[in-house]
Formats: structure tokens, sequence, C-alpha cells
């Protein structure tokens, strides 16, 4: 780049123009810059610009520019081309002819020669009669007699066509369009004009340009006069003569949607099935453009062997592309009526239940998938399915969605891409879209090959969509009464397929990934709650089997340093010279002493353990490596930087080098011990009783350290400044030893001794005296009375914020801890035996499909979830049933009553048992109230569905029953 900004090879504009700021910029070309009148740009273009110094002083107050502030951060961009249109139609003939357009043409031609049009009204209109036509037509140029002999083969004025050539008209005249006069009487669909020109020895198959006669018969539905020309030898076998879109005779008629002549032209030998350049056939044609009539009569004509199935050049698409490309649901019925192939691809893997579904024709797509039995989850070249296709921002495409899903669709099929249909629709902002698939239950948590979930797209774009999943959490719990005969308890279900169907067998990955993507307050729903409880009982074992064995390596690791580095006992029993009569552990008096002097072997015994227990660990680190995403992240955890310190400081430390323990082992051993019990101390905290004491001092910890690099300048000064004023006090002898004093004093430790006279010292001059008094007194008042009372109410609100948010805190950490433990366990390598019994032992449920829950809140021998539990998801499932109840009341439906959660509440507080004989009654009223409120819901359902989609509805309720039966 050069010091303008601009790279090399781009043109650089020599004038630009700025625009005010409140200049409203949209998808269409904008005049924003103005660049020689050669460059637009639009909303999407990136342009720099450099403005001179001399024109920022011309601009004024109304004018801004961009800072370079380095590029955006990258986005998640769905490939250009992923929704680019499936299937584009071939090409179409630029010229149209019609009526209209032949009428425009020749009324322009003779206003651009004479301007004489009023000639041609008043043939048209049969003001000029051959009886008159002497006087009418008597001074008209041999151009107007032409034009008019034309014109009058296109209105059959054919009593004129004798008059006008003794005037000087030409038979066989064509005009700048290449049209001549059978032409338009062929169009016309005018025998005697034909006849008439034929008379005259006209070329039958003349084709100056494009078309022939015959062509133009076609165009204008001309049964008669196209019967004519092909009985005197007109050629059915003639294509257009152009370049780019050759087309045979019963192209032509198909267009025209001519049905007279296509079936004129089948009984002929026209064929159905050629294709042309295009690469198109006839019947690709009719598809394409929806004419149903067209079609029928390509389909069912007798003399015609139709191949439906025929694939168009180059993009191998079928009749049946084209139809459900264009949502022509008629041309679809008929072709799949005809045994088209609904699960046929095209050059990309599209089949037509793909652009059925891209183009939002909902009849089209249940037609394929009734009548064609279509796979809806077909994959193209790119594994889109039909459900990627369906995602759009129209109303239609909701019910598109629902109908694929209904008949098998994967919600969470993913392309090459990473993307889901929910991935899509997130992107795209089409809210709708999300809300139905979430509602359907597509995975939030699903990732693209970058790593992005759907929930972090659909919270950054569409955040409203997440109450869609705290709907389908709340609808997970439910109250209903106990199947038991005998006993017509109250039952509580909570359904944990919502949680864990899509990540099996790591159940916990669904509910961490919302940790991932700040959205943690998802934890605090009851049923996440219940399951990770639930979760926590069934993991529990493997973790503290770990912190055990956490614990026993730290207490022999603290043994061994203690014994052989601390007090140096295994160097005292190897060298006698060495007294240890200062080491208390190693003396003789006592008799653990004098068993490490006499057997030296039971120091190195110590170390070997600790080493068998290492090399254990070592192995666990590198098993737990395979859990991380990257080398990276797995370096970047605290916790194992803390271990893989403490491992080789277990070698670091060894006597095995030269027999003996060096003194700098100890400094090694120090610093390893101090960290090994640290780490244990965190993960204690990871435990959920003990999490929320451990994040109150993490969190301190890190405020604290906030506030000391913030404040770490005054204290280097004092520190400094006792130094200067003080130098004979000990305390202050350098300035490592000043700071570390100054940190002592700054809890409160003032020794005032520091200013007192030393009697062994010359006394200090009095202004050093008052100096450091001075000094003294501002380090009190700023430092042990300002700063640390400030540390410590900022450090008690901390913890009171910490306590508002303890349980979403512990529930987080829990989480996490879960989430470790499962990436230790669940790896594919391991033995298929060993798979087993860690699925047996740590999952919930081993079949992801049987993740249910039934508990009964009223029975207190119930056990198996906290009371705190129990009663947040009575009080939801109470709460959603009591608002359906609200909604049908309110709209002159029967209301159900529900139980008085305080009631509960009292019951399971209590242990006792509610009134047997009140609760049945009260469930008999539901239960009726229930069963009426169903049979109302289902007589609306069947008045709002029109009569084609309850039929599709009962087919497809029946096919699934009978799969169900069969299963």
């Amino acid at each position: 780049m050069d010091n303008l900004g601009y790279k090399e090879g781009f043109a650089r504009p020599k004038k630009a123009k700025i625009v005010r700021r409140d200049s409203k910029i949209s998808g269409e070309d904008v005049p924003l810059f103005s660049v020689n009148q050669k460059y637009k740009i639009n909303a999407n273009t990136k342009l720099k610009i450099r403005i001179p110094d001399e024109l920022e002083l011309e601009m004024g107050d109304d004018a801004f520019g961009y800072m370079q502030c380095g590029p955006s951060p990258p986005a998640e961009n769905i490939p250009s081309h992923m929704y680019d249109k499936f299937e584009e139609s071939f090409a179409d003939l630029n010229v149209q002819v019609c009526d209209e357009s032949i009428r425009d043409s020749l009324l322009e031609q003779i206003r651009k020669n004479s301007g004489n049009s009023k000639l041609l009204d008043e043939i048209e209109n049969r003001a000029v009669t051959p009886e008159n036509a002497a006087d009418s037509l008597s001074i008209t140029s041999k151009f107007e007699a032409n034009i008019a002999f034309l014109w009058s083969c296109f209105v059959k004025r054919h009593d004129l066509l004798e008059y006008l050539i003794s005037v000087g008209a030409d038979p066989n005249f064509i005009d700048a369009n290449g049209i001549s006069a059978l032409h338009l009487a062929a169009f016309s669909g005018c025998v005697d004009s034909v006849q008439f020109l034929l008379s005259h020895d006209i070329d039958i198959n003349l084709q100056p340009r494009t078309y022939t006669p015959l062509h133009f018969a076609a165009f204008g539905n001309a049964k008669e006069t196209a019967k004519l020309l092909i009985k005197n030898g007109a050629s059915i076998f003639i294509s257009t003569n152009k370049l780019d879109c050759n087309e045979s005779l019963l192209h032509l008629a198909v267009r025209a949607n001519a049905i007279d002549c296509i079936e004129l032209f089948i009984r002929e030998g026209a064929d159905v099935n050629s294709l042309k350049p295009s690469g198109t056939n006839p019947i690709h044609l009719a598809a394409d453009l929806g004419l149903s009539e067209s079609l029928k009569a390509l389909l069912n004509s007798p003399t015609a062997d139709a191949n439906i199935r025929i694939c168009f050049r180059e993009k191998e698409s079928t009749a049946l592309h084209l139809a459900a490309d264009e949502g022509n649901v008629e041309c679809v019925n008929l072709l799949l009526a005809k045994g088209a192939d609904a699960k046929i691809k095209n050059h990309r893997g599209v089949t037509p239940l793909h652009l059925a579904a891209r183009t939002s024709s909902i009849e089209c797509v249940e037609s394929l998938l009734c009548n064609g039995n279509a796979n809806p989850n077909a994959e193209d070249f790119d594994k889109r399915t039909p459900l990627h296709a369906a995602i759009g921002k129209s109303d239609t495409s909701l019910l598109i969605i629902e109908s694929l899903i209904m008949w098998g669709a994967d919600i969470n099929q993913k392309d090459i891409f990473g993307y889901s249909a929910l991935h899509l629709a997130a992107v795209e902002g089409f809210a709708q879209c999300v809300d139905t698939l979430i509602y359907y239950g597509a995975d939030v948590t699903t990732r693209s090959r970058k790593g992005t979930t759907a929930l972090n797209v659909i919270a950054r774009k569409i955040p409203d969509s997440l109450a869609m999943i705290k709907n389908n959490l709340d609808s997970a719990i439910s109250i209903h009464e106990s199947e038991d005969p005998l006993n017509r308890d109250l039952e509580l279900e909570l359904d944990f397929r919502q949680l864990s169907q899509n990540c099996h067998p790591k159940e916990i990955s669904f509910l961490h990934t919302f940790i991932e993507e700040g959205q943690k307050e998802f934890l605090e729903h009851p049923l996440c709650t219940a399951f990770l409880y639930i979760k926590w009982k069934k993991v529990r074992k493997f973790f503290i089997a770990r912190l055990v064995f956490c614990l026993i390596n730290v207490l022999f690791l603290s043994l061994y340093v203690l014994t052989a580095l601390a007090h140096s006992c295994y160097n005292g029993s190897r060298d006698l010279n060495e007294t240890i009569k200062d080491q208390e552990l190693c003396q003789k008096q006592s008799i653990f002493g004098d068993l490490l002097r006499n057997n030296p072997f039971v120091i190195e015994m110590q170390w070997w353990t600790l080493v068998a227990i290492t090399m254990f660990e070592i192995t666990r680190k590198l098993y737990g490596l395979t859990g991380y995403s990257s080398f990276r992240h797995y370096v970047t955890q605290i916790e194992n930087i803390i271990e893989w310190f403490v491992i080789l400081s277990v070698f670091l430390t060894s006597y095995i080098y030269n027999k003996r323990i060096d003194y700098w082992q100890n400094h090694v051993a120090a610093f390893a011990v101090l960290l090994g019990w640290t780490n244990l101390m965190l993960m204690m905290g990871q435990l959920p009783d003990f999490g929320v004491y451990v994040a109150m001092y993490t969190k301190v910890q890190v405020e604290f350290g906030k506030l000391f690099m913030a404040y770490s300048g005054i204290l280097i000064g004092f520190s400094i400044s006792f130094c200067v004023i003080i130098p004979d006090s000990p305390i202050f002898s350098n300035p490592i030893m000043a700071f570390i004093s100054v940190l002592v004093m700054m809890t409160g430790e003032e020794d005032l001794i520091i200013l007192t006279n030393d009697p062994d010292r010359i006394d200090p001059p009095l202004l050093n005296e008052i100096s450091g008094q001075v000094i003294y007194i501002l380090f009190i008042v700023f430092v042990t009375v300002i700063l640390m009372n400030l540390l410590e109410g900022i450090a008690v609100n901390d913890i009171e914020e910490l306590k508002k948010t303890a349980e979403l805190s512990r529930l987080v950490r829990q989480t996490e801890l879960i989430h470790y433990i499962e990436s230790a366990l669940f790896k594919r390598y391991l033995p298929s035996w060993l798979r087993k019994i860690i699925n047996n032992h740590a999952l919930v449920s081993p079949q992801s499909y049987r993740a249910v829950l039934c508990v009964k809140p009223l029975n207190p021998d119930e056990k198996r979830l906290p009371k705190e539990i129990l009663m947040q998801a009575y009080d939801l499932a109470n709460e959603r049933k009591g608002a359906v109840s609200t909604d049908l009341a309110d709209g002159g439906f029967y209301s159900t009553e529900v139980l008085s959660t305080k009631d509960v509440k009292k019951s399971i507080d209590s242990g006792n048992e509610l009134d047997v004989v009140n609760f049945n009654g009260l469930k008999t009223k539901i239960d009726d109230h229930a069963q009426k409120i169903e049979e109302l819901h289902n007589e609306v359902q069947e008045l709002k569905n029109n009569e084609h989609r309850q039929r599709t509805i009962n087919q497809l309720m029946e096919f699934l029953n009978s799969q169900m039966f069969v299963d």
C-alpha cells in the first residue's frame, strides 16, 4: 500500500464528493461517492479515501471522516452461494410473438416511413372495401402498400389482397423483423389468405430470420392454417434460426400454450422428447412455464411416447425439477401421476423437493412427499437437505418446515460448512423459522465448522427467540395422575430428553454450551437444576476418586519434602561429619528421627512410592490432553500448569543423581508443595458444597490484584522514602526489604520504634527526624486508614454481590466440573467393554430417549430430588397448567382446577398426605375438563385447516401410526 492507503492494482479516484452523515444507504446503488461518473458504490462496497488537509478545512462541521482503527472482527458468514437459487430457468426467447407485438411493430414501421398509420386503422375497421379501394389506395407509396398488405393478412382482410398487389404490393415482401405476409396469415388463422398467398408460389418454409410461417401458426394457435401449411408441404422439423435459443416447432407451440396446435403437431410426427441445442424438450418447457394444459397434451397424446425422466443438458434437471422450482403444483401432480421420479438429482445433487422448498411452495412440497415419496433427508453435493432450502422469511416457509419435520426430516442435519437449518435461519434473522425449529427440537448448541453455535448467533441477532428455548424447557415438566389404579397419587414428570438427546453420551454438553455463550441463567431452570443434581450423583464418585488420589500425591510429596529436604534427614544419615542435632525431626531422642537416621532406605522408599504415584499422574494428564480442543487451550489452563510443575518437581528434588540432597532443591520443593496444596484447594472448590466459598475467595483475590496494581505506585513511593529517611533501620536496609515492610505495615502492624532514636547510633539531624515523622503520618493516613478501608469495603461489597448470585455460581461450577469429568471419561478409543461400564455408571440414562423421571412431590418418602427443586418444578408446571386453563376459560371453554401450591408445600414440609377423597374428586374433574378441552381444541384445528391440507395431515398420521405399530 502506498501512503494514501490504496492497494496496488486498484484505480485511485481522481475526484471524490463527500456526502453528509445523514445520507441514507440502502442495498441499491447510491451515489455516495462520485468517481469520474464511472464508479458506483453500494452499501456493501468498501472504499478508502484520504481527505486532504485543505479539504478538511472547507468541509465544515457537517463533514466527517472514518478513523483507521484496524479491521473489524470476522463474523459468521454464510458462503456466497449458500442462498443462491438452486436452479435457474433456461434462456427465454428475446422476441415474443403475439398479437400485440405484431401490431406495434407494423404501426411503428409505417409511422417511421410515412406516418400514414390511419390507413391501417381504416383497413382494420373495414372503412376500406373492394368498392372504394381505388380511392383509398390510389396515392399510397410502394412501402405503404407492402405494410398494408401485411396488415391485411394480419387482420384477415383477404378481400383486399388482390387489389393491394395491383397498386404495387409485393406478396414476397419481408419487413424489418423478418416477417412476411404468409407468416401473418398463418398467425391470424385466415385460411383464405394462406390459400391466396400459396397460389402466388410463395415459399411455404420461408425463414427470413428466425421463424417459418408454420412457427407463426403455432404462436397464434391457428390449427386450421397449420393444417393447410402442413398439407402443402410445410416441414414440422424446422427449428428456429437463433444461435442462443434454437427450438423446435413443438417448443413454440408450448410457449404460446397452443393446445390445438400441440395435438396437431404430435399427430403429424413431432417428437415430444427432442432435445434441441438449448438442452430442453417441450415437456421441460411446459413444466418450467407452468402450462399445465400444454403439459397434459404432451403427456396424454396417444401417438407420443413421452419420456418424463429425460434431463436437459448441462444441469441434468428433469421436468419435475423445473415444475417444482417454479412452484407449479398442477404440473408437479401431472408428472408424478405419469411416474416421474421425485428422488432424482440434478448436476448439483438437488432433488425436486429441494427446489419446491426453496420456492416456498407448500402445495408442491406436500405433493412430492405424499404422491412422489420424496426423501425429506436427501442431500445435495453440499449436504444440504430440503429443510435447509425451506428457510425463508415468508409465512409459507413455516408450513414447509413443519411438513418436512412431520415427514421425518432430520432437523439437525449439517451441510459441508457445518451449518444446520437453525444456523441459516439465525444468520438471516428469520425469527419465525428459528422459533419453529427450536419448538420442534432443533439443537441450539450445534456448531459450525468454525465452532460457532446456533445459540451464539441467536443471542446476537434475534435474542427474543431465546424465549422459545425456555418454553421447551417449561413444557418438559408436566403434572399428571399416577397410572397405578391402586395409588392415584400426583406425579411430576421431568423429561430430560430436551437436555440430553442431542449430545449423547456427553449429557452435560448441552448445558455447558449455555455457559460458553453467556446464557448461564438457563441453569436456574428447574429442569436443569434437577438434571444437574442427578447427574452429579452419577459422576461424583469419579471426581472424589481423583480428589483422594490428588490428596495422597500431595501428602507423599509433603512427607518426602519435610524429611529429605526440609530437615536433611537423608543427608545426615549419609554424612557423619554433618551434624543433625539442630534438626528436631531427625534427633536421636525422636523415635521417628532415629528410624530415619539408621534406615535411609525409608526416605528412598518414600521417593520411589512418590514416583509410582507420579507416573500414574503423568498417564492421567496425557490422557486428559485429548479432552481439549487444542494444545494451546491445554497449556493455558492454570490447573494443568500447576500439576505439571508438581510432577517435574518430583524428579528435580530427587537424591538419585549424587546420593544426596542439594540446597537448591529446597526452593523447588517449597513452591511445589505450595502449588500442590493450592491445587487441592481449587479441586475442593469444584465440589458443589464448597464452590461458593472458593468462588468468593477467587473473586476477592482478582479484585485485590487489580487494586494492588492500581495503587502500587504509592506503596513503592513510601518504600523508597523510608529507605532514604531511615537508612539505618534494618527493615529499610534495601528497597526490597522496605517494600515488604510497607506491605506488613499496610495491614496495621505499625512499629513506632523506627521513629525513635537508637542509643547505639548517632542522633539523626532534626530535619531527618521531622521528615520521617511526616512521611510516617502520611503513610498511616493514606495507606493504613484510607487504602485498607477501601480494599475492605470493595471486598465486602463483592462478597455481598456474590452471595446474591451464589446459587447460579454454584450451578456454573458444577456444570463445568461435570463437563470436565465427561471429557475425561468418554473417549472413543477406549475399549468397548470399558465404555459400557462407564456408560452404566456415569450416564443418567444410557439410552437418551428414556431420560424421563417421574417423582411424587406429595410422597414424604420421595428423596430422589431435593425439596427445593421439587417445589420449583411443581410451581412451574402448576403455573403453566393454570395459564392454559385461564386462556381456555377466557375463550369460553371449560376451566380446569389445579392444586394449591401452598397446600402442596405444606404437605411436603409436614410429611402428611392430602385428603385422598378430596384429591381424587378434584382429579376426576380435571380429567373430565381436560378431555373436553382436547375435543374442542381438535375441532378448532379442523376448522383452521383447508381441505387439502387436512387430507394430507390425515394421510401422514395414518402413515406414522402404521410405522409405530410395525416398530
